[in-house]
């Protein structure tokens, strides 16, 4: 019996080898990206693949697939310049505890969104890549999500460079900015209350509308 079931053990780690050397080689791609536009595909791919992948569909695996993207988008984009501009001169006023809580919250509602209007999508429409604009250290990435119908969403990606690298700290989905959308939001709350009100109105959202 034992020796009946060598095979299927050995086909198993055999799998679960491949998954882990495929997630390696996602980071690995994120991580050597080197223009806006390439960082952006890379970012876009490896969602893809983790979102196409065969051994994550399913209700049992979805609490893996959302965590997998999460550290995608987490390794993409730039919370911490994202977040500052969020709280314009606000951000000033903040403790460096306070900064790193707000980085997180931040991320995790821009995920949201970000997962509600884009990534949803992208299984079911091919992304069209168009101009690449630089600017010393900072970039835009043009790109159309299009639907088999046809039917175009333009979706365009701001980049920071920090050491060479790219970060993505913006998008802005056919001409509006998710992070100017939520400074805006941001920046009327804080005209009347406090930033630990602001934080609790965050914490609230994320729990009534989990991803």
């Amino acid at each position: 019996m034992s020796q009946a079931r060598k095979p299927l053990v050995g086909y198993w780690l055999l799998g679960a080898l491949a998954l882990a050397v495929s997630i390696d080689l996602i980071h690995a791609c994120l991580a050597l990206a080197a223009g806006p536009q390439e960082r952006v595909q890379a970012t876009m791919k490896a969602v893809s693949a983790i979102l196409e992948d065969p051994t994550l569909q399913g209700a049992k695996a979805d609490q893996e697939r959302k965590h997998r993207v999460r550290q995608i988008i987490f390794e993409s984009f730039d919370f911490r310049e994202m977040a500052r501009e969020s709280l314009g001169t606000y951000w000033g006023k903040l403790t460096p505890a306070q900064r790193d809580e707000f980085i997180e919250l931040f991320g995790s509602l821009f995920e949201r969104s970000y997962n509600r209007l884009v990534l949803r999508f992208l299984g079911e429409r091919t992304t069209l890549y168009g101009t690449e604009s630089i600017q010393q250290d900072r970039a835009t990435v043009a790109t159309t999500l299009v639907s088999k119908q046809d039917a175009r969403l333009p979706v365009d990606y701001q980049l920071v460079r920090h050491n060479e690298q790219w970060a993505i700290y913006d998008v802005a989905i056919d001409g509006v900015s998710l992070a100017m959308n939520y400074r805006a939001q941001f920046s009327k709350i804080l005209s009347t209350s406090s930033y630990e009100a602001l934080a609790q109105r965050i914490r609230t959202k994320l729990e009534e509308e989990p991803l």
